[in-house]
């Protein structure tokens, strides 16, 4: 059977209902990194329960990944799809009527389950109908939706801004709306050909697509550990930098830059056009450059311009420039880290490897979002980017040695075997 031959239009169905998912992500985590700061008032919260509400959703993803990843690996991808987001459109609704801490943590764990469960499922049906030659131009675009989500996420707070004390229950009520549609063209999108054929289902070369690993606990055996050990590392480390600075860039610009709420929105708009300007960049490159060229340069940016940050004590208005070109780096490297695992494990446990690595690098989402604040109150911000700054570099350091070039490869050739 060729994969290669997929029909485009089932490309291109593939590439925006999974994307869909991504955009939800950046929606969410950056409308919470904004309405946290009203929030944090409205219900007084501390420093903890602060760092606690803003990772809500990414604990929540970390079960939701690994549990839909092993399942996608049993049942298919495609009975999936919709299902999570449909946990995404049902808890965000009771995210905006939410009347204290405790009922607003739980929705949003309950939002983030929905989430994380999209990662593997959406990742790994994409790369599995995307064409070799160009599998990294629809990856990166897919994930680049993230940050059109975050985009779209600073609009829609700049014309609710005004509605006052209602402001962060509406900007979530519209991201539970936006879901909506995504859910139901989902319906139609036809089942991974390279997972039919590794369950015996399409005929094929059924060893091209298992190649030993038959179960879940297969990623933790072999050669497939070296695997495991670099996609989780890579993406823990990169996560607790991105995420610890990631989610509070609008109480960074309002701690150390500008006084007005309007302005921090405004700056909080303009770090999202770096970012999407560095996915733009990373689409045309990430195939020709390839994965580890990719991946290394975003990280040792990331890596320089945190201790130049940190060395120079940067504040005021120059932040809004400093962070756009940190994020545009920066996702040269997320977009890497976030799909490596789809081109590095077998077909029968892909989606399996895809939510493990996922679930781990959460965790250091956790841990970056929850000690920011804590590390900053009680270090300071110059030392918390030193912090962020020496994490990139070890992730660096480990991708020099350890990532694999799967560039313009097909699956069967880049995955490796037990």
């Amino acid at each position: 059977m060729s994969f290669e031959k997929i029909p485009w239009a089932i490309k291109v169905r593939a590439f925006f209902v999974s994307s869909g998912g991504f955009l939800l992500d950046g929606y969410d985590l950056s409308v919470i990194s904004f309405a946290s700061t009203i929030i944090s008032k409205e219900f007084s919260l501390t420093s903890a329960e602060l760092g606690l509400l803003v990772s809500s959703s990414l604990i929540g993803m970390i079960p939701g990944s690994i549990i839909f990843g092993y399942l996608a690996d049993k049942i298919g991808r495609k009975k999936l799809m919709g299902f999570d987001l449909l946990i995404f459109l049902v808890f965000g609704i009771l995210t905006a009527i939410s009347n204290s801490f405790a009922s607003l943590f739980l929705s949003r764990l309950f939002l983030g389950f929905g989430i994380g469960g999209d990662y593997p499922i959406s990742s790994t049906i994409m790369s599995e109908l995307s064409p070799s030659f160009s599998r990294g131009k629809y990856l990166v675009g897919s994930i680049s939706m993230y940050w059109i989500g975050t985009a779209i996420s600073a609009l829609f707070t700049l014309l609710l801004l005004p509605t006052g004390e209602y402001f962060w229950r509406y900007v979530f009520l519209v991201g539970a709306i936006i879901s909506l549609p995504i859910v139901l063209l989902r319906v139609k999108l036809i089942e991974s050909p390279r997972w039919l054929v590794a369950i015996g289902k399409e005929k094929g070369e059924k060893e091209l697509q298992v190649k030993g690993a038959t179960s879940f606990m297969d990623i933790f055996k072999g050669r497939l550990l070296v695997v495991t050990f670099f996609v989780t590392s890579v993406w823990f480390l990169f996560d607790v930098a991105s995420y610890g600075i990631g989610l509070y860039y609008p109480y960074v610009l309002e701690q150390f830059a500008f006084p007005s709420k309007y302005e921090v929105v405004l700056g909080t708009l303009a770090i999202s056009v770096g970012a999407i300007i560095g996915y733009i960049i990373a689409i045309n490159i990430v195939d020709p450059l390839g994965r580890r060229l990719t991946l290394i340069t975003g990280l040792s940016v990331m890596s320089i311009l945190l201790y130049l940050g940190a060395l120079t004590h940067i504040s005021g208005s120059i932040l809004v420039p400093y962070f756009m070109t940190f994020v545009a780096f920066e996702q040269w490297a997320g977009a890497v880290t976030l799909f490596y695992p789809t081109e590095l494990y077998p077909t029968s446990v892909r989606a399996s490897g895809q939510g493990f690595a996922t679930a781990i690098s959460r965790i250091g989402g956790v841990l970056g979002t929850f000690y920011f604040p804590i590390l900053e109150h009680q270090l300071g911000f110059a030392n918390v980017l030193m912090l962020f700054g020496s994490l990139s570099l070890l992730a660096d350091i480990i991708s020099i040695v350890l990532a694999k070039e799967t560039s313009r490869k097909p699956l069967e050739e880049t995955s490796i075997s037990v």
